[in-house]
């Protein structure tokens, strides 16, 4: 898994989330859970039911971050396969 620098993917927006939570809208799980940073849609990791990856494919919105967001918490590209730094 590769980790660019966030200005070279085409696929961030700026965007200002305001988050009600970090349960998964779909199943309920509560963690591990990313947000779409499109649409602020909030998702659970391929390691429960995958959500937010179904999500990103049905919606095309590529970039979620790690929930709770927070200083170490990550951004991931879909699209760019890659980590954004």
């Amino acid at each position: 898994m590769a980790n660019i620098n966030t200005s070279d993917c085409s696929h961030i927006v700026n965007t200002e989330l305001d988050l009600p939570g970090t349960t998964c809208e779909e199943c309920g799980v509560t963690s591990p859970t990313r947000v779409c940073l499109s649409c602020g849609h909030i998702g659970c990791c391929e390691t429960t039911n995958g959500h937010a990856l179904a999500h990103s494919r049905a919606s095309g919105h590529p970039v979620i971050r790690e929930l709770p967001i927070s200083e170490r918490s990550f951004t991931w590209c879909y699209d760019c396969n890659a980590y954004l730094k």
